[in-house]
């Protein structure tokens, strides 16, 4: 019996990778549903963690534990390190995917993100994790990725090398 071929062949060794733009709609009562292709990866624990740009961050438990482990090893007699972690821990739940693959989201990370009952909301994949967008927020970072002058002087500094 041969071994089916995976898809990514590298995969075992680069992990789960999210990646595209998606606009996914939100139910009446604070659920989403996400990408097929994100579905299928976000099996087990999930942790959505309130994010630093008025988004969510949602991770598989293995990118949020990663992120744990080098936020709870910071300098806690440093007030900015406490400050990260209330941030960091004090925001996040535990979800997981329904048997409809839609998640539900706290109240207050709905209200932070501005996330509409009913409306959509934009689903940005980023590697490791996933971004949640309210469209309005979305529209506000895309207008700054949008502009190409900017970003060649922008990311300038950053060692970009493959």
């Amino acid at each position: 019996m041969s071994k089916k071929k995976s898809l990514n062949p590298t995969k075992e060794s680069a992990g789960i990778m999210f990646y595209g733009r998606y606009t996914i709609q939100l139910s009446a009562n604070k659920a989403l549903a996400f990408p097929e292709h994100f579905a299928d990866e976000l099996t087990g624990n999930i942790f959505v963690v309130q994010g630093f740009d008025r988004n969510l961050l949602v991770m598989p438990e293995k990118s949020f534990f990663l992120l744990y482990q080098r936020v709870t090893s910071l300098n806690m007699a440093d007030p900015l390190a406490r400050m990260l972690l209330r941030l960091f821990l004090g925001n996040t739940i535990h979800a997981e995917l329904d048997e409809d693959r839609q998640m539900h989201l706290s109240e207050h990370l709905y209200e932070y993100a501005k996330l509409s009952p009913g409306g959509s909301a934009i689903c940005v994949g980023q590697g490791d994790h996933i971004e949640i967008w309210s469209p309005r927020y979305w529209e506000n970072q895309n207008i700054d990725l949008s502009d190409a002058a900017t970003n060649s002087h922008r990311f300038a500094s950053l060692d970009i090398r493959f």
